[in-house]
């Protein structure tokens, strides 16, 4: 008697472990499925507020980005000082800290990353433009008129 109980005991176990991958693997989908809709909100606003995207002579805008992506295009008059470095570069730039800082980088996420770094600093004029492509694009219409 012992015996089969022993034996039943682990089947039901080896049925439980071979259902637990199968279960790991669906949560994981389930996870991503449910993450991805909010992934993209994310990037797509980034926390970018188009009216005070004012730039004018008194702004100072700073790009983000990589030196890479620096390189293949940026705004004109814009300062490069990428993410990783905002925090020791800052300074010596922007000295003045209710000076107009305006932010950009590829989607607005890390240029949304350095504006909290910057008001955290204690920097009181700080937008995020968002997406470099987007300004790009308001430069050269501007240029046109």
């Amino acid at each position: 008697m012992p015996d089969k109980t022993l034996q039943r005991t682990r089947q039901s176990r080896s049925a439980e472990l071979s259902l637990m991958p199968l279960k790991g693997k669906t949560m994981k989908y389930l996870c991503i499925v449910l993450l991805i809709p909010c992934m993209i909100a994310a990037c797509c606003k980034a926390g970018v507020d188009e009216k005070k995207i004012v730039i004018d002579k008194n702004s100072t805008i700073i790009d983000v980005r990589t030196e890479q992506e620096y390189k293949e295009g940026h705004l004109k008059n814009s300062i490069h000082i990428p993410l990783a470095d905002i925090k020791n570069k800052i300074n010596d730039q922007v000295k003045d800290k209710d000076q107009k800082i305006i932010l950009y980088c590829r989607s607005g996420r890390r240029s949304g990353i350095a504006e909290k770094i910057l008001k955290e600093m204690g920097y009181k004029n700080v937008v995020n433009a968002g997406a470099y492509d987007k300004l790009k694009k308001l430069e050269s219409d501007k240029q046109k008129e």
